[in-house]
């Protein structure tokens, strides 16, 4: 009779154990894919946001992040998530324009006269039109984070009026900010990549690149182009993108959990990019840079000017884009 007692007591010690392994067997494994300084306030929030999703989901979904570029880098990361090569990524906004063109609708040069009115054009209506166009390229959009505003560093002079942009060779990646500025009289060069505009103007070769102030310090762009002027050109944001058919095998309470995490780091990084601007502005100044912000009138001047490449944009690319104009443009 001592003998069953026994191993009755053993069987029941041996199912407790196997609890966990059973637990644990059924829960969803997320490989994220991500690039980036682990230090900065971006990879700091989203740091946080990984680990409070794996808390409260904790045996449902267990997110493992791939940091360091280790997996994929910002310019093929929203085509591998796309595919589904990776559960999740971090994904560049602007490097997924071509991929999702309604994206460029919250990202129109001059459109936006600051961080808190871009931010705005990633609510409502605005969002749910970005969000479908993402799901048609199989991605969707989990959690948003901010960067810094995209300034003007010259090496020749600061930016006072329209007419100081006329002959000047500016650095650009992006097709629709160098329709504008040939618009202004500049001269934007394309052939440059982001990693050699730093010899580019350093040798001569250019006058300006468009960075942020965050970029530009820690790209050193300062060191070759000493005249940083404020201008608050666009803002690009950071995603954290699921493959659509990943997202859809997701429990909804899970979905939901993500979704409401992520907005609370959004708001944080937007806080982020203001204080770290600020900061880095400063630093730009103390390294010897002259810093001024365009005269509003002159900046409103660019807006205008603007806003036939902005209405291009969206007969080109149809009614949604259209809605997007009509939604965010004032």
């Amino acid at each position: 009779m001592k003998h069953k007692n026994l191993l009755g007591v053993i069987c029941f010690i041996f199912a407790i154990a196997l609890l966990p392994l059973e637990v644990s067997a059924n829960e969803m494994v997320l490989k994220l894919a991500t690039w980036g300084p682990p230090k900065h306030y971006v990879a700091e929030a989203r740091a946080d946001w990984i680990n409070e999703v794996n808390t409260a989901a904790a045996g449902k979904v267990k997110i493992v992040d791939y940091p360091g570029g280790q997996l994929y880098g910002p310019k093929e990361m929203h085509s591998a998530v796309a595919k589904g090569s990776v559960d999740m990524g971090l994904v560049l906004q602007p490097a997924m324009l071509a991929m999702v063109p309604m994206l460029q609708g919250v990202y129109l040069p001059f459109a936006f006269d600051s961080i808190d009115e871009a931010a705005k054009a990633y609510t409502g209506e605005s969002l749910e039109i970005i969000e479908k166009a993402m799901e048609k390229k199989r991605l969707k959009l989990v959690v948003i984070s901010w960067t810094d505003g995209v300034q003007m560093f010259s090496n020749k002079k600061n930016i006072q009026s329209v007419d100081d942009f006329k002959g000047l060779r500016i650095l650009s990646t992006s097709p629709m900010f160098s329709e504008i500025m040939v618009k202004l009289g500049a001269a934007p060069d394309t052939s440059i990549p982001q990693t050699e505009q730093y010899m580019a103007l350093q040798r001569g070769v250019s006058d300006a690149m468009a960075n942020s102030a965050v970029g530009g310090y820690f790209q050193k762009s300062h060191e070759v182009a000493k005249y940083l002027t404020k201008m608050d050109m666009s803002y690009a944001t950071i995603f954290i993108c699921m493959n659509l058919n990943t997202w859809n095998k997701l429990p909804k309470d899970v979905q939901d959990l993500m979704v409401d995490l992520g907005k609370k780091q959004t708001a944080i990084t937007l806080a982020a990019a203001k204080g770290w601007e600020a900061k880095f502005t400063a630093e730009i100044e103390k390294e010897g840079a002259s810093v001024t912000r365009i005269p509003d009138a002159e900046r409103a001047k660019i807006k205008n000017i603007s806003k036939e490449v902005w209405a291009k944009w969206a007969k080109d690319n149809g009614k949604e884009a259209q809605r997007l104009l009509d939604l965010n443009i004032k």
